[in-house]
């Protein structure tokens, strides 16, 4: 397995694809979750933001740190997650009910909103060499709030029928770091890992099929290169399984998305019985993607170096004004169904707040969060 934390998460493999930009961002990501002590929101980390409405938003990421927003961004609360481990993504079915997850196995549940939570014990089989529970990278609800999937190294993929109270082991059994899923109904989902796995399940995942019917890919792992250029530099072929895919995400059961390194993003219409790799304005890896949730906001991407793209009418292009402002990694985003108000997160205590659907996006005061660790 390659090892590089991309996803800020743990150490996870280089494909060989990353721009020297890329690795000098990339490889602060390769410390996640290794110190301890005092937390202070304005300079941690963040991994995964979730945003019901105005009123009900939470931002999770290293040393356990989990933040209640409120106001459509303008107030924050810090919470007591009763860990020290990074948290890496987390989801709500309602203003009570979540579900958070994160390293070596954390699997956390609220139904206060956050106030309290409690730790659900994981215990998957472990190889020889393995010294803890893998690292839960991503999750996503089915249709139902009571179904929800996870999925990590190693080929990790668990599910809960009963809102994360209890959890299966639905695992591949093989070596592969699996870094997104998405599922749009209780049976329909989506995986995507490292060495450009991308899997479909029909039968809320007790079996998976592999998708590689991959169209439009570049000719050689530097994109950027015309063919004669990168035969005269003896630049490598790209072939489907040299693409490290991070996240992906569904609109509906026939539309969805997948991001990776170096600026790829792959489209589908059908399910991803095809998928077409478009231009996403960025050779940045994409860390994460997003299907607009209403006609406020847009499709939308995020990655290292300040990255974040919308489309806008078949085009995708960078926000300049965003990469101007943040001058590290944007690891995801999150909008409100049905209105304007939404969140981004990343590094170095970067919280950006929209109410436009992501039209224009303003960076939290570092002072505002820096209020939480004196309160």
């Amino acid at each position: 397995m390659r090892c590089l934390l991309v996803l800020l998460l743990s150490l996870l493999s280089v494909s060989g694809c990353l721009t020297a930009a890329d690795e000098e961002v990339l490889e602060r990501l390769n410390s996640l979750g290794e110190s301890k002590g005092q937390i202070f929101p304005d300079r941690e980390d963040y991994y995964g933001v979730f945003v019901l409405d105005e009123q009900n938003a939470w931002a999770v990421g290293n040393r356990g740190v989990i933040l209640h927003i409120s106001d459509a961004g303008e107030t924050f609360a810090q919470l007591n997650s009763g860990v020290e481990r990074a948290i890496y993504d987390v989801d709500f079915a309602d203003a009570q009910s979540g579900v958070a997850i994160g390293q070596d196995g954390l699997i956390l549940k609220t139904d206060d909103g956050g106030q309290t939570w409690k730790q659900i014990p994981l215990a998957l089989p472990l190889e020889d060499w393995q010294a803890a529970q893998p690292h839960m990278f991503a999750l996503s609800r089915g249709a139902s709030p009571n179904h929800i999937w996870a999925v990590g190294p190693v080929g990790a993929i668990i599910h809960s029928d009963d809102g994360g109270e209890t959890w299966q082991n639905q695992s591949l059994g093989r070596d592969v770091t699996l870094n997104g899923v998405s599922f749009a109904s209780d049976t329909e989902g989506w995986i995507a890992g490292e060495f450009g796995t991308i899997l479909r399940t029909s039968d809320g995942g007790h079996t998976w099929q592999e998708q590689k019917n991959v169209l439009n890919l570049p000719r050689y792992t530097r994109p950027d290169l015309s063919e004669e250029d990168a035969i005269a530099q003896r630049v490598p072929r790209l072939y489907l399984e040299d693409l490290f895919l991070i996240d992906v995400a569904f609109r509906n059961p026939t539309e969805g998305y997948v991001s990776g390194e170096s600026g790829i993003l792959l489209h589908t219409v059908d399910a991803g019985e095809t998928w077409t790799r478009i231009p996403s304005g960025s050779f940045n890896t994409l860390l994460s993607v997003l299907p607009a949730a209403s006609d406020q906001a847009a499709d939308m991407a995020t990655g290292i170096l300040g990255t974040l793209a919308r489309e806008e009418n078949g085009n995708w292009r960078l926000l300049e004004d965003v990469r101007t402002h943040v001058l590290t990694w944007i690891r995801d985003a999150s909008i409100a169904r049905g209105g304007g108000f939404g969140l981004a997160c990343g590094g170095k205590g970067t919280i950006l707040v929209t109410t436009d659907g992501g039209k224009e996006w303003k960076k939290t005061a570092s002072e505002r969060l820096a209020r939480l660790f004196q309160s």
